[in-house]
């Protein structure tokens, strides 16, 4: 009988700071975002392919937070489509999505402009500790490249012996600092998914 090694892998997500990166990188609007069917199992290959180095090791997925601020005024009717957008996100298998705060949204010379997100890095930041602490991952995945992560990244590396793995768009003291990164800027990169079609 063949023994496997399991480790478990969550994947989070700072959905404003990887979608504006995202969207300047292929030059599209964020209503045409189109990867999430496929983006965790990608997420989880690269990981299977440059950070596992035997073949005894498996990795279980243990679920994708993603938390984008929201404003539940709904002022404006993009503020419900975004909404709507984001509850069909929910219900797909994987993932899970939480919510910060977002100042009302407004209209700027006939330009619907979004308010300013609050609550979303601390979101994602309780939930990282939570699940290093509840021993719910042995590696986790951060897409963003906000260094307001290097404290939680350090504790959740040095505290609870866990690994994360930078996820992002640019070189920066959090990609320095985490154990490995997964470089998104990269054209030739093996993320199939993050490239629009």
């Amino acid at each position: 009988m063949e023994i496997k090694k399991i480790t478990k892998v969550s994947i989070f997500i700072d959905y404003d700071n990887f979608q504006i990166s995202y969207c300047q990188k292929h030059n599209i609007e964020e209503k045409d975002i189109t990867i999430w069917d496929g983006l965790s199992d990608s997420l989880l290959d690269y990981y299977r392919n440059n950070f596992i180095k035997n073949n005894f090791e498996v990795i279980e997925h243990t679920g994708t937070f993603l938390c984008v601020g929201m404003n539940d005024l709904f002022i404006f009717n993009e503020d419900r489509i975004r909404k709507e957008s984001f509850q069909a996100l929910d219900r797909k298998t994987g993932f899970i999505v939480r919510y910060g705060y977002r100042t009302p949204s407004y209209m700027k010379k006939g330009s619907f402009k979004l308010g300013i997100e609050k609550g979303v890095d601390s979101e994602i930041i309780c939930q990282m500790l939570m699940g290093a602490f509840g021993n719910h991952y042995d590696s986790c995945i951060l897409i963003s490249d906000d260094n307001d992560y290097l404290p939680a990244v350090q504790r959740i590396q040095d505290y609870f012996g866990k690994k994360v793995i930078q996820a992002g768009f640019h070189d920066s003291k959090l990609r320095n600092q985490a154990y490995g990164h997964i470089p998104l800027e990269i054209a030739d990169s093996d993320l199939k998914v993050f490239k629009q079609k």
